[in-house]
Order: C-alpha cells, then structure tokens, then sequence
C-alpha cells in the first residue's frame, strides 16, 4: 500500500505538469510500476481475478494473464505531499486540479524479491562458515598449546608446539617447545646421573658383601652384612625413585596385609619394634606394589622417629587406614610445601635430599589412595586411607 501510494503521489505532481506518459513510466519505475497499456474498462470486460479490499480502500487489485494491475479509484482523492519549504501565505494542503482514472501494472516480481533475500541468507551463511574457519585457524595453534599444557601437567615431555609465525600466539608457543625441550634435557641429564651413579655404586657393595661373608662370624660381621644390604637396597630403591620421577614406573600389584608392609618398612630402616609403638585395630588387606608401598611406609617411619621429641612415634592400623603420629614442632609451612621434592625444610641436608614426603605422596597417588595430615595437640598425624 505505501508503494501504491507513492506512486499515485508522484503521477499527481507529473501529471499537473502534463507531464508525457514515457516520462510519466520511466519516474514511477523506480516503485516497480507502470501505466497499464489497456483502461479499466477493458479490463473489466475481460476474465479476471479481483482482490477484495473494504470499501474504503482507495484502490483494487484485479489479477489477469499472471499479472496485477492496480486501480485508483477516481472519486478517492490523495492529499499531495506537503513541500519541503513553504512560503507563510500558502495554504497547507492543495488540492489537485483533477481526480486521476489510473491504471497501473505492479511489476513486482515476489519471486524475484524471495531469491534477492535466498542469496542474502546464502551470502551470509557463507561468511559466517568463513569466519569460523579463520577464527578456528587462528586458534589452533593456542588449542594445540592447551592440549600439550595438560600432557605436560601429567608429565610427558614428548610434546612439540613450534609453529611458524611472527604473531603473539606463535611467540608462546615456541617458547614454551623450548621450555619443554630444556626439561627433557634436563631430565635425561639427571635421569644419567643417577644411573652412573648406581652402576659406579655396585661394584665396592658387591666387593663389601663378599669380603663380609669371609670374615669370622662375630657382631662385627653381621653388623657389615646389614650395612651392605642396606647399601644394597638404596641403590634399589633409588632405581624406583627414578623410575617414579621419569613417569615411566609401573605398579605390580598384589593383595597383602598391612602387618606385613610395616614389617617390611622397619627391615629396610634396620629397626627393631622398640622404637615405635605398633597398635592393630585391624589387620587389613590392601591391593598394592609391595616394594614401593614399603617405601611409603618406610620414609614416613623415618620421618616420625627422626622428627619426635617425646616418646616413641605410635602407628594405628585401622580397617579403612593407617596412621603414624609422632610429636613434634609445629611446621612452619603448608603441608603442600612439603610434597614438593628437595624441601630441605623439613628433610634437612644432613638427614635427607627432602625426597621422602615428595616420594611417598606421589606413589600413594598412583595408588589412588589420599595422604591427609594434621597438626592437633602437638602431634603430627600422618594418614593413608585405602578408599
């Protein structure tokens, strides 16, 4: 209707200027509409289709041959547009000289105007499906930094995030594949280390044993037997210790009791049952490596008797845990502190590396069981619960 009624605005302004009906058409194209090339009268003798509106509608759509011709009905008479600019004497509304007997082709073509809006949407959705794609290769490079962040967190090294490219994402990539590379370095350095180390370390054990066993028997003799196989066992266990640092350790699981755990801890410590107080609540059975949960069991032993200050440390073998208490000072430091390796804080030079909390709280880990603590009435609570 607002077209419709443009165009019959502007064929009353033309056609008060006499205006030609070539010029007439080629002004109202630009509304898809022209003068019809028959009157009404012709069409109304003809088979047509007639598009009700109420009576008060200035105009009727009659549809012939696939094409709609637009009516103006003479006796409406359209109010013209108000000029822009008018001088303070002229009235505000001019009536036409002439109602008009128009009839107009609408050579709106739906069709058209529902393909013009297809291509729009198509147009659109294309540029969208382009932004995602530049969006997504853009982002690649910081997804793949991501996803190597988390193989790192669970400690594999063999990750690489070099990337070409000068922008801010490709700077923090590439270093962090340096960092990543250093690490490695690092890690095989130490990880050599430790092997020489223990290879350079067999040989005088091995010699030390066999002297001992040709030595009389006496308390000295057996004295050097345990030293030797001491010795013996920490080479070993320093082998599990960087078995466990490199990520490469592999628990052989077993069911066995508690009993026997502990039995093994105070073996490798050389100790007897008088120097910690055991008490049984339980005697449970629990799905563990044997070697390494002795370990546990042995460096938090040590740690209890090395660090009491009153009394014997004390053990309580429950159904569903197990719990070293001992006396002492207060740490000056979270817990957590503690779990890092060579925190010499607490493991000092002289009595350790500041491995043992950091050893025993990752093979507890790998276990999938929890090592809590508490520091209540001026006794450290150390507890390994089973789950």
């Amino acid at each position: 209707m607002k077209r419709y009624k443009l165009t019959i605005d502007l064929i009353h302004n033309l056609n008060g200027e006499n205006t030609p009906r070539e010029e007439i058409n080629e002004k109202i194209s630009g509304y898809e509409m022209k003068i019809a090339d028959v009157t009404i009268d012709k069409l109304l003798s003809l088979k047509y289709e007639k598009i009700n509106f109420d009576d008060e509608s200035p105009i009727e759509i009659y549809i012939l041959n696939n094409k709609k011709y637009i009516f103006f009905k003479p006796r409406f008479n359209f109010p013209p547009p108000m000029p822009r600019f008018k001088r303070p004497e002229e009235p505000r509304f001019q009536p036409h000289p002439k109602p008009l007997d128009l009839l107009l082709i609408d050579e709106f073509n739906e069709n058209n105007f529902k393909y013009f809006w297809l291509i729009i949407l198509i147009t659109i959705d294309i540029l969208l499906i382009w932004f995602f794609i530049f969006i997504r290769k853009k982002l690649n490079p910081l997804i793949d930094l991501k996803e190597n962040m988390i193989k790192l967190s669970k400690g594999e090294l063999i990750v690489s995030s070099k990337i070409k490219g000068k922008d801010e994402i490709s700077q923090v990539s590439n270093e962090f594949d340096n960092a990543i590379r250093q690490l490695r370095q690092l890690r095989e350095s130490r990880n050599l280390f430790l092997r020489n180390i223990m290879h350079e370390l067999k040989t005088p054990i091995t010699k030390g044993k066999l002297i001992s066993d040709t030595l009389e028997e006496d308390e000295r003799r057996e004295i050097l037997i345990r030293v030797f196989q001491r010795l013996e066992y920490l080479l070993s266990e320093f082998s599990k210790i960087e078995e466990l640092t490199s990520g490469k350790l592999n628990l052989l699981k077993s069911d066995f009791r508690i009993v026997d755990l502990i039995d093994q801890a105070l073996d490798i410590l050389l100790l007897d049952d008088n120097y910690i107080d055991i008490k049984y609540n339980a005697n449970p059975i629990i799905n563990v490596d044997f070697d390494f949960f002795s370990i546990v069991l042995k460096n938090l032993i040590d740690n209890a008797i090395k660090y009491n200050t009153n009394g014997n440390p004390q053990i309580f073998i429950e159904k569903n845990h197990i719990k070293i208490v001992n006396k002492g000072s207060a740490l000056s430091k979270d817990i957590n502190e503690y779990y890092k390796p060579f925190n010499n804080d607490y493991e000092t030079a002289q009595s350790g590396l500041g491995l043992g909390l950091y050893i025993s709280n990752n093979i507890i880990k790998l276990h999938k069981f929890d090592l809590e603590y508490e520091y209540k009435d001026s006794y450290h609570n150390f507890v390994i619960k089973f789950n």
